[in-house]
């Protein structure tokens, strides 16, 4: 992966695409939800609709070319938020994960192209600081795994929710539409092995630490790696905030037993870790 990319016209995706849309209000979302749809249905893939309450979904709908046969026939597809992510638990992240992976292979199993997915997952992020953790785990889950199959996903967050509940949530996306914000940073990787791309200042150093500590330290105790090995080889710029960010990311992670090693440091990226005593062997 390289830097994230903004997107201005929900066209021309492919699968693998992992898209964090910011919309602003009901029309803008209704907007948003048809176009990307639409596409999906020219490519014959399976189509699935999150968002809430159940009785507003087709509404949403109202402009997409041959809505009514798409959901008689199935390859259109509608469920609540509660529904797809909760399951009355909760948000468990690698299970989510899971379902999804199923959901490919039956799309793949009944003729279809790949699975298409559009998600308001507003209330995700509106469930307090423990649910966007996981929410936050769970993004960076599954933006590793569709590098894997043939699933595009577009994650819709209302942009009444704040920088600081959108930030950290759309760094974990390489493809990226934030109103007139320009996205700069993205973190990528599971497991043991993340990478940093782009550039983390005083805009995003906030949002990096948090998406950091989310990613490794919100799985269950058993799937959490002893040490985190992150890759800044493809960092262009660090500042003091971005450096600092990092440092206390170090702590965060340490007090749950997590180690952060950094590898892959470019000269002028080197010199602002220098000044938190962070050391970055080579890649």
């Amino acid at each position: 992966m390289t830097a994230p990319r903004g997107l201005d016209s929900l066209t021309g995706l492919r699968p693998g695409d992992h898209v964090c849309w910011s919309f602003d209000g009901t029309a803008d979302l209704a907007e948003a939800v048809v176009a990307y749809l639409d596409e999906g249905r020219r490519r014959d893939e399976q189509l699935l609709l999150v968002g809430g309450p159940r009785p507003s979904l087709p509404a949403l709908l109202a402009g997409l070319p041959h809505r009514d046969a798409l959901l008689a026939s199935g390859q259109l597809g509608l469920q609540t938020t509660g529904e797809t992510y909760s399951a009355g638990t909760g948000l468990v992240p690698l299970e989510q994960v899971g379902r999804y992976r199923a959901a490919v292979q039956a799309a793949l199993a009944g003729g279809r192209t790949g699975l298409r997915v559009v998600a308001d997952v507003t209330p995700l992020l509106q469930a307090g600081r423990p649910g966007r953790r996981r929410l936050n785990a769970y993004e960076g889950l599954v933006d590793a795994f569709m590098g894997t199959v043939p699933m595009t996903a577009l994650c819709l967050y209302d942009r009444s929710v704040g920088a600081e509940a959108l930030g950290p949530v759309a760094v974990l996306h390489p493809v990226q539409h934030l109103g007139d914000r320009e996205p700069l940073a993205h973190l990528s990787g599971r497991g043991r092995r993340l990478a940093l791309h782009g550039e983390v200042d005083t805009t995003e150093a906030t949002h990096v630490r948090t998406a950091l500590v989310d990613l490794a330290g919100e799985l269950p105790t058993g799937h959490r790696p002893g040490e985190v090995v992150l890759d800044v080889s493809d960092l262009d710029f660090l500042d003091v905030a971005g450096g600092r960010a990092l440092y206390g990311a170090r702590s965060d992670l340490a007090g749950s037993g997590i180690g952060l090693r950094l590898t892959g440091a470019r000269r002028h990226v080197r010199r602002c870790l220098d000044l938190f005593d962070l050391v970055a062997e080579p890649a």
